[in-house]
């Protein structure tokens, strides 16, 4: 046992001690001039970069701009602008004052941090633009990293299956970045010129960011623009964005949208505007022109809050048919969201909508002053809609304003200006609300058919008695 032991500690000491002999680190002096090796050389004999030596921009596979290569004339700005006709990537070592033609399909561009700038007089042509060709529109696209500065007419504009990101556009005068369908515009910042005053705005860009059919807006803030912030059209994604000061609407998108985590502050028109089928969630507007949200028939809205704008809190549209007499009923669900503080109605909308877990508090402005004629009701509906578990509270008309077939159940209504309820007949289900300290009174028409009876809250025998004072 002992010679056992000895024997495992010296096999250990050894193990221990033979790297240091196997693995010299030899000579550690640079070698000079003469090193015996010149094809492995980088300097001369003057300590000077041999003809044969690569640089780094030569080792990253791609091509420079402005290029060094004489037979690149595409490339060396001597045309007047840079002309990328050829797929693969291309990479910016220097600012440039020309702007950029992609005329291929497959090409990435990396600005490096560097910017493309407009220095001459009016408005100057299209800064980086990926052009139609003979054999149609230019796509797959992807433009990263850099500035684009100045009175460019449009910023950045690329075609379908295109990327921006990583990407500061200021001073276009149309748009700042404008892409096709199925594009991603990411982590990018926009700004106009555009400042509230009551002087007449400075011209552009129309549209901060915008982005065709199906494609994605994410993590964009557009800020100063003289019309739209971000501008979707059919089945967009705009998601963590923020739009600020701009003269026009904040978000606008078609058909079909999906708009979530988004922001809108001080716009001249609606805070959000959208079309048919779209969502709006976790998002809010404050201080808008008009609207805060304006939406079309069968949208839903979850955790969004509209406040203090100068029309109503929330408007819901009826869409009518194209080239036809129809229209489509409103349809729409909103869930947890907050009305308050708005010139116009809380919330205004016409048929087959639904409210659940939603409140209107102090919508409305005295003598109308500011707001639409004939408003200021914490909700404003006509036929068929169903509410429940809502608050409308200090609002300067009614509670809750609507027409025929509603329901208005185990909601709350105190404090306003006019009626804690107002429906234009009894053919209406009004139940299990609490209706206090209402100006004109807790309920109108009184209690019949489908308007349940007022009870106070000790000694209440029917279940579905609203509670009113």
């Amino acid at each position: 046992m002992k010679s056992s032991s000895l024997l495992r500690r010296a096999v250990l000491a050894a193990s221990l001690v033979l790297p240091v002999f196997a693995f010299g680190q030899g000579q550690l002096t640079p070698p000079g001039p003469a090193f015996s090796y010149p094809s492995e050389r980088a300097l001369n004999a003057s300590l000077a970069p041999i003809p044969s030596m690569k640089t780094l921009m030569h080792i990253d596979a791609g091509e420079h701009i402005p290029s060094r290569d004489p037979s690149k004339t595409n490339l060396d700005g001597s045309i007047g602008y840079y002309n990328l006709n050829a797929p693969g990537r291309y990479y910016l070592t220097e600012n440039l004052t020309k702007r950029i033609l992609i005329t291929a399909d497959n090409v990435t561009l990396d600005l490096g941090g560097f910017e493309v700038r407009y220095t001459g007089a009016g408005t100057g042509p299209i800064g980086i633009e990926a052009q139609s060709g003979v054999a149609g529109t230019v796509v797959r696209t992807k433009v990263i990293n850099g500035r684009v500065r100045g009175a460019w007419q449009i910023g950045v504009k690329l075609g379908d299956d295109s990327v921006v990101s990583g990407v500061d556009v200021s001073g276009g005068d149309s748009y700042c970045i404008k892409v096709g369908d199925d594009s991603l515009v990411d982590q990018c910042r926009v700004r106009g010129n555009w400042v509230q005053s009551p002087q007449s705005p400075p011209p552009g860009p129309h549209s901060g960011i915008y982005a065709e059919e199906a494609s994605v807006i994410n993590a964009c803030t557009a800020t100063g623009i003289g019309g739209i912030g971000i501008q979707g059209t059919d089945s967009v994604r705009i998601v963590d964005c923020t739009v600020n000061l701009v003269a026009g609407c904040g978000i606008v998108a078609a058909h079909s949208a999906s708009v979530s985590g988004c922001a809108v502050r001080t716009c001249g028109s609606t805070g959000f505007d959208l079309n048919q089928g779209s969502t709006l969630m976790n998002s809010s507007a404050i201080n808008c022109g008009d609207p805060g949200v304006h939406v079309r028939n069968g949208c839903a809205l979850h955790n969004v809050t509209s406040l203090a704008n100068m029309d109503h809190g929330f408007w819901v549209e009826n869409t009518a048919v194209p080239n036809g007499p129809a229209v489509l009923n409103n349809a729409t669900n909103f869930v947890q969201c907050v009305a308050q503080d708005n010139k116009g109605d809380g919330f205004h909308a016409t048929s087959d909508c639904s409210f659940t877990h939603c409140t209107a508090d102090k919508n409305g402005t005295a003598g109308q002053i500011g707001g639409p004629p004939g408003s200021g009701d914490g909700f404003n509906f006509s036929d068929k809609c169903r509410l429940t578990n809502c608050v409308a509270s200090n609002n300067v008309r009614d509670g809750y304003f609507g027409s025929n077939g509603n329901s208005i159940d185990q909601c709350s209504a105190s404090t306003n200006g006019s009626y804690g309820v107002e429906v234009a007949s009894d053919q209406n289900i009004v139940t299990r609300n609490t209706l206090r300290g209402n100006t004109a009174g807790p309920v109108t028409p009184a209690p019949a058919n489908g308007i349940a009876p007022l009870q106070t809250a000790f000694g209440a025998s029917n279940p579905f008695a609203n509670f009113g004072l």
